[in-house]
């Protein structure tokens, strides 16, 4: 998977590079972080290779700003992308790689990054749940009525929520080691 597939994605309306970072923030940080940094020249590849257009329009505070539209090249790619089937092994999970070294570190450090990691998946799931909780209270149609672009989001928050239940519980296992 690449960045330039998740902006094809987030772009089915128009949005500038800062609104696509705010997207990131409130939907897909929990499995894909992207900095200003790595979206800006994503962007700029794949106006270049067609698959964007944008233009300048005056923005609320400061300068004008360079809002982004998938064109239908673009729509096509991320189509394409979608109907391969699941992007799979690819991930790349920093705190397992350290944890595969952590006989390097005392028992009371590794017992101290467990709880660490554990702290944040619990967090982490808190606030899915929270995510949750509000969703189903502002739409009477949660979650067995939802529409299609609401389905499949719902289906990525239970994953997350899912995951990061088990994570906890991995981490309390690991403790007790």
């Amino acid at each position: 998977m690449s960045l330039s597939h998740v902006l094809l994605g987030m772009l089915n309306k128009p949005a500038s590079g800062y609104e696509l970072k705010q997207y990131f923030e409130q939907s897909v940080r929990h499995f894909w972080y992207a900095e200003l940094s790595q979206i800006y020249p994503a962007l700029a590849k794949l106006e270049k290779e067609g698959m964007l257009s944008s233009k300048k329009t005056a923005s609320d505070k400061g300068p004008s700003k360079k809002v982004y539209t998938r064109t239908s090249s673009g729509k096509k790619e991320l189509q394409e992308w979608l109907a391969a089937g699941p992007v799979l092994r690819t991930e790349r999970i920093a705190y397992l790689t350290q944890l595969f070294f952590l006989d390097e570190i005392s028992n009371a450090k590794r017992i101290s990054f467990m709880e660490e990691l554990r702290d944040d998946f619990a967090a982490r799931h808190k606030e899915l749940k929270s995510a949750e909780t509000n969703w189903a209270a502002q739409d009477p149609g949660f979650p067995d009525q939802l529409p299609d672009t609401g389905l499949v989001k719902h289906m990525t928050l239970r994953s997350g929520l899912l995951k990061y239940a088990v994570m906890v519980e991995w981490c309390q296992e690991c403790i007790a080691f």
